[in-house]
């Protein structure tokens, strides 16, 4: 909807930091095109940047609050505020506009920072009350809105997107931690609520900060935990995904402009679409396709469209889109995300913005049902794991004996290793032993099961699949699905909504059994069952194929020198060994090996260096003459 920079200064707001915050905003002006405002206050100072969605004429903010005590901006939809202020109204609350920020400011001033358990939304917003010099900073419980913060000498910084900080001038400027680095190869991601940098922050999903005079705390307000009901039956639990779901989707219809609908030849954008479908028939869908056989879901799509008698606008991208969208890719997604989808989402995202100015996606319904295809292996191999150690042990040296890619080799580890060692979300890009051969600041005492293990201490007594699914929904979800939906979404100021990321969906999803998940020889068997009356029979079977983007094929051929010349002119020498990738890189193109996941991570870290770090003034000059 919208993005925002917030500044608390406990000296007092000075000149410099009105005109901080000013060039800040200006960075992040493709979130919001349509206002451009500020707000000053003794010790605080807030720039906004409005995607106008709802209340077109009103909900101008920043928001100040009729009797001065509180300022407030915000970012996101709360898609059940029309309830909240209908209940604050009959408590003889009256309000000035039709905005949701009036109402939460409202529930704020009542109820405290309590109020936020109350939101149905994705959300992340600041509010300061001026009486008690206290600055609330929260967001959604998934993380669907980013939220960036960074403390500084007398103030702290809040940003929407990371970027925004090359307008800081108390910033000196991005940089990379060694250990998060480390992470990043393995994950493709830095884990929130970390940043490559280590020194800008995320506010955590779920979690809301409370900011007065030196003192910062932050406390969780809601996680989500998984309580299978084996006393309901399939029939009652289906009824229930159904109603949450299509409640859900209408609610995520709420706007004042044209909704369309991402639509891929999945289960998850199609039932989306065709719910979305019997609210506005003939809502515009839109899908992505590479001239590439086997990376287009276009024929599948237009199958979906044409059974729902939709609005299907396609967009068939070549490698010279491709590329053109790679460098533009890579900036706005702030840290480095080494997932190849990302140009795909980007590119659809640009065309998507000249029909409509808020999108329907699927995410989150792999997390929530079961829908990854590694999920398929967590019972399978949890009856390997009970094998005698003396046993896993010699499969273990068989499978190290196995060259990478092997037959076999995949499932032997997964069955011998622990998910809790082994298993750290969608993707594993580097293990630490292939890490040591190309990252020169390679640390051994540092092991991505370190940012893992909290997470699988939180899921004790889970079963093996709801341990892979509670470690997706706190790792690979907001710190890849959300971020590249989010912030690639906003570069062509998009607003993607996720009508599956929602507490009461999440509800329907928490209760459901391991064999509602994967069952009858597929994932997601509950979800696809539940829809399958809406849906062309094809659709309801149709294995997940996520954004497919034919980098694999390309760097044996169109990209191959593409990609050698990125890693020949290494802007990152100190970090990168960049002979070893050129060697995976040569073996990829010879069919010796498939190494495009390990050269595309370190492609993407390196392009984000160079535009981040290397070439930052360039890259302000291309921010302040509107080239990203």
């Amino acid at each position: 909807m919208c993005g925002f920079i917030g500044m608390l200064n406990n000296s007092g707001i000075t000149e410099k930091d009105i005109a901080d915050t000013k060039a800040m905003s200006h960075v992040i002006r493709h979130r919001g095109p349509d206002l451009d405002k500020g707000y000053t206050g003794d010790k605080v100072c807030f720039g906004f940047r409005r995607l106008s969605i709802i209340d077109l004429e009103g909900g101008t903010q920043p928001y100040v609050s009729p009797d001065g005590r509180y300022s407030c901006v915000y970012n996101g939809e709360v898609y059940n505020y029309l309830e909240l202020r209908d209940g604050l109204l009959e408590k003889g609350e009256t309000f000035e506009s039709n905005s949701e920020i009036e109402v939460m400011v409202r529930l704020y001033s009542i109820y405290g920072e309590s109020f936020i358990s109350r939101l149905r939304g994705m959300f992340a917003f600041l509010i300061y009350d001026k009486e008690t010099g206290t600055l609330m900073a929260g967001r959604d419980p998934f993380g669907i809105k980013p939220l960036y913060y960074r403390i500084e000498k007398d103030r702290i910084v809040f940003a929407s997107e990371m970027k925004a900080f090359f307008a800081d001038s108390e910033y000196e400027g991005f940089s990379v931690d060694n250990t998060l680095l480390q992470h990043y190869f393995s994950f493709q991601f830095v884990p929130e609520p970390d940043t490559v940098g280590g020194d800008i922050k995320s506010v955590p999903k779920g979690s809301y900060m409370l900011v007065k005079g030196d003192s910062r705390e932050t406390f969780s307000y809601w996680k989500p935990v998984f309580t299978p009901d084996r006393t309901g039956t399939y029939d009652s639990r289906k009824k229930a995904l159904r109603q949450a779901v299509e409640t859900s989707v209408q609610y995520h219809m709420l706007a004042d402009v044209p909704v369309g609908s991402f639509l891929s030849s999945g289960v998850d954008s199609a039932i989306i679409t065709a719910v979305a479908s019997k609210l506005q028939p003939g809502i515009k869908a839109f899908t992505v396709g590479f001239d590439v056989k086997g990376f287009s879901e276009i024929e599948d799509a237009c199958g979906i469209s044409a059974h729902l008698d939709i609005d299907h606008i396609t967009l068939r991208a070549t490698v010279e889109d491709f590329k053109r969208g790679f460098e533009k890719t890579i900036y706005h997604l702030d840290s480095p995300v080494a997932d190849p989808s990302v140009v795909a989402i980007y590119l659809i995202s640009e065309e998507a913005s000249k029909h409509v100015k808020t999108i329907l996606s699927g995410e989150g319904s792999d997390e929530l049902f079961g829908g990854y295809r590694q999920y398929a292996t967590a019972a399978p191999s949890a009856r390997m794991n009970s094998l005698p150690g003396f046993i896993k042990s010699f499969l273990l040296f068989l499978a190290n004996m196995m060259p990478d890619g092997m037959k076999g080799k995949g499932y032997i580890t997964r069955g011998c290793v622990p998910i809790e060692k082994r298993f750290v979300g969608g993707s594993f890009i580097f293990t630490e032993q292939q890490k040591s051969r190309f990252l020169r600041t390679f640390d051994k005492d540092v092991h991505f099961t370190q940012r893992t293990a909290p997470i699988f201490e939180s899921a004790a007594g889970y079963t093996p699949l709801q341990k892979m699914q509670h470690c997706d929904l706190n790792c690979w979800l907001p710190s890849d699905i959300l971020v590249k939906g989010d912030r690639l979404s906003m570069a062509h100021s998009l607003e993607a909504r996720v009508p599956f990321l929602d507490k009461e969906v999440f509800k329907a999803a928490q209760c459901l059994l391991d064999s509602d998940k994967i069952s009858h020889g597929t994932t997601k068997y509950i979800l696809r069952d539940t829809f399958s009356d809406l849906l062309n029979s094809e659709t309801v079977v149709r294995p997940k194929k996520g954004y497919p983007v034919p980098v694999r094929i390309w760097l044996k051929d169109e990209l191959f020198d593409w990609a050698k010349n990125i890693l020949l002119n290494n802007p990152a020498p100190q970090f990168i060994d960049e002979q070893y990738i050129i060697s995976l890189l040569e073996k990829h193109a010879s069919g010796k090996g498939d190494y495009y996941r390990q050269i595309w991570a370190v492609i993407a870290f390196m392009t984000w260096y160079r535009l981040y770090v290397t070439e930052a003034d360039k890259t302000r000059e291309k921010i302040i003459c509107g080239e990203f």
